[in-house]
């Protein structure tokens, strides 16, 4: 019995640490957080009615926490996301749309968690390969109704799918939805005391950045790539800095503040070399040059 209480418990913190999800956020509406603590650590033995809510919450049948075989199929699953997100960082979209074509036929869409993930993924899909953003953002919606989290908290996968939501709303150009979009966001992860993946703040600042840029509100531009840059710094992140970097060069540039743009602007250039991005390293370096053109004229002028 003792073997079983421990087995339980650690197939819930396993899913629970998988899923990015706290205890809190976990137990809400359904038990207590010490309730979950002692389950997890195999010291209480579960009631069904809430190993039931539980399950459901976690996305999974309750089955999944008494079948063995289940642990092979959750590093199934976990392959599939990895294989997926590396496609989309790549823009193999189209290489992504056959992976989720064939994993919509597997018996594993049953995992509401892993069903909201195809949904997500297969509307960047129908956005890139198939260039329909009504049908895209209708996938996205169903992604979010999978929800079992709460009303009051939201994962941190729903917030990378409200995230896409609004991304694509800048691609569209339609920049006052999106940052209604952003700053819904921005209440939701202010009001999460613990957030493990940084890079959805990060990625949060920087298009808020960009979407002000596109927009000419040049200091909020300017404010929210330095937020971004802080959040970088603190964690000792390089995700995503270059971009900031350069969007705040953007920023002082269209602002005729030519010495903080040049600052800006190297420091983005360095960072896209440090990681061979070559591409944005040599965009970079003609936006340094503009810069230093601008300066010239500019003394001139005195």
């Amino acid at each position: 019995m003792e073997n079983a209480l421990e087995e339980i418990g650690k197939r819930i913190y396993e899913l629970r640490v998988h899923l990015n999800m706290t205890q809190k956020e976990l137990c809400e509406g359904i038990c207590t957080q010490a309730y979950i603590s002692k389950i997890e650590n195999g010291s209480l033995a579960i009631a069904a009615d809430i190993l039931f809510q539980i399950a459901e919450r976690l996305g999974v049948d309750i089955n999944y926490f008494y079948d063995s075989t289940n642990i092979d199929r959750m590093d199934y699953l976990s392959e599939v996301e990895h294989q997926a997100r590396d496609l989309v960082n790549k823009r193999k979209f189209r290489a992504l749309y056959e992976l989720i074509l064939r994993e919509e036929k597997t018996p594993l869409m049953y995992n509401k968690k892993f069903k909201q993930f195809i949904l997500w993924k297969k509307a960047l899909c129908e956005r890139y390969v198939n260039n329909d953003t009504v049908k895209a953002l209708e996938l996205m919606n169903q992604a979010l109704a999978i929800s079992s989290t709460t009303k009051k908290t939201y994962s941190e996968r729903e917030i990378e799918i409200l995230l896409t939501i609004a991304h694509l709303y800048i691609d569209l150009e339609q920049f006052h939805k999106a940052i209604k979009k952003y700053e819904h966001i921005m209440i939701i992860t202010n009001k999460i005391p613990y957030i493990k993946n940084n890079n959805l703040k990060i990625s949060l600042y920087y298009n808020l950045s960009r979407v002000h840029l596109f927009l000419d509100n040049l200091d909020e531009a300017i404010k929210y790539a330095k937020l971004g840059i802080n959040i970088c710094i603190r964690t000792q992140s390089l995700f995503g800095l270059g971009y900031l970097y350069f969007v705040l060069g953007r920023a002082y540039e269209d602002k005729h503040n030519y010495e903080n743009a040049l600052e800006s602007f190297n420091k983005a250039k360095y960072i896209f070399e440090l990681t061979e991005n070559e591409n944005l390293s040599i965009k970079t370096l003609y936006n340094i040059q503009d810069v230093e053109n601008s300066i010239i004229d500019y003394k001139i002028r005195e």
